[in-house]
């Protein structure tokens, strides 16, 4: 039986795969969001992922080498790059993962590129350094963490003034928001140019000799501002794509070119890309797969997103053909203000609609919630899948014209 390192946490659906497949298993867990750090588990190791010492002294508790490392949230792409290379098994080179996982090196790893596929940018560690980026580009101009993920802290703004705002507020709850979010990382703002089209995204499996496979389902996304919130937040996750037959070939071309110029090796990839009326343009590389991208491409493409992600770690051939092309979405509901959360509009249509796959609440009645610009999680999830793609279209604008986050 092959055991397989899950390093960081590991999520229900990862661990009832390898159980399912016949792996055996054991979790890195994070001592800083371990709630009983003492607490001897049959598989679970407590790590202290702020330096390698402490990685060092959870590796010399294994009882056994593993036979493959796999990480699935961005916080633990470094710490999983060093633990392979420790252990001499398959895994990003630890310069690679590094680019991964900040957004600076990132976008100076992509300047490098045979062709322009990223926007200007620069590093912000004071006001003077968004007068020096704006006296040369225009607005509108983005502000966001260069290594947090999900939207946090992403600010547009259209004039100076907006900008400087946008920048004392994310000031005054920056280091909260690392606290909560990525505890082991130093916070870090960068500015870039304010790219204008529609967002995508697809996933690929980088195989160790450095070569992306990309899956031919591309996602299309519509942001907050999309819909009419002032939010950068990904309000849906769409497929199949709109894009046309060049259009597509032209991304795929993008994505396999940021793949290789960030020196990815054994490791997944979720890229997200927009679509300029200049051509793609990279907006980030994670070295892992999407958020709900297991269930997406199995239900849309009939595509194996686990199985290939332990393929690369085990440094073994992908198969990612498609055997079906079947609508799906993915949609995280906000507020449009901050406010008490006060329950989501026409939840009982909702829950009967019949491409509903799935629903989740992940706030309660009377919490706290607003934007994701401003540090907030969403407040529900919508799934929808159907083979029908009549129905599917009716109820998927259904939720878009009539579902929305109440506060009062």
């Amino acid at each position: 039986m092959r055991t397989i390192l899950v390093v960081g946490k590991a999520f229900s659906d990862l661990t009832s795969y390898l159980d399912a497949h016949g792996y055996d298993w054991v979790t890195l867990r994070d001592i800083k969001t371990t709630k009983y750090p003492d607490k001897r588990m049959r598989r679970r190791i407590v790590c202290d992922f702020s330096n390698e010492a402490g990685i060092v002294a959870a590796l010399e508790k294994l009882k056994c080498k593993p036979d493959a490392v796999i990480v699935v949230y961005e916080n633990y792409v470094l710490p999983a790059a060093i633990i392979a290379e420790k252990l001499g098994l398959p895994g990003m080179p630890i310069r690679a993962a590094e680019a991964c996982t900040d957004k600076y090196l990132m976008r100076s790893r992509f300047a490098l590129a045979p062709e322009k596929i990223s926007p200007d940018f620069a590093e912000v560690s004071c006001e003077e350094d968004l007068d020096a980026f704006a006296d040369t580009h225009r607005f509108p101009l983005i502000l966001k963490p260069a290594n947090l993920m999900k939207s946090l802290l992403v600010t547009k703004a259209a004039s100076m003034n907006e900008l400087i705002q946008n920048y004392r507020k994310a000031m005054e709850s920056i280091r909260a928001v690392y606290e909560k979010y990525a505890p082991n990382r130093v916070p870090k703002l960068i500015i870039e140019e304010y790219l204008e089209g529609p967002v995508h995204s697809v996933d690929a499996f980088v195989d160790a000799g450095g070569t992306p496979h990309i899956i031919e389902g591309i996602v299309d996304y519509q942001t907050g501002y999309d819909i009419g919130y002032d939010d950068n937040f990904h309000y849906s996750r769409l497929m199949p794509t709109r894009l046309t037959g060049a259009e597509q070939r032209a991304f795929l071309r993008c994505a396999d070119l940021a793949c290789r110029a960030l020196g990815m090796r054994s490791s997944p990839a979720h890229i997200e890309i927009i679509v300029t009326t200049e051509g793609p343009r990279i907006v980030e590389i994670g070295a892992r797969n999407g958020g709900y991208r297991e269930r997406m491409y199995a239900l849309a493409r009939g595509i194996d997103i686990t199985g290939n992600a332990l393929a690369v770690a085990l440094d073994e051939p992908v198969d990612i053909t498609p055997n079906k092309d079947e609508p799906v979405a993915v949609l995280e509901l906000f507020p449009k203000e901050a406010g008490t959360y006060d329950g989501i509009k026409n939840i009982g249509k909702l829950k009967e609609l019949p491409s509903l796959y799935q629903f989740h609440e992940k706030v309660k009645l009377g919490d706290i919630v607003g934007k994701s610009s401003d540090g907030y999680k969403m407040c529900a999830m919508v799934f929808l899948h159907n083979k029908d793609c009549g129905q599917f279209a009716r109820d998927l604008s259904f939720v878009n014209s009539s579902v929305c986050v109440l506060t009062k």
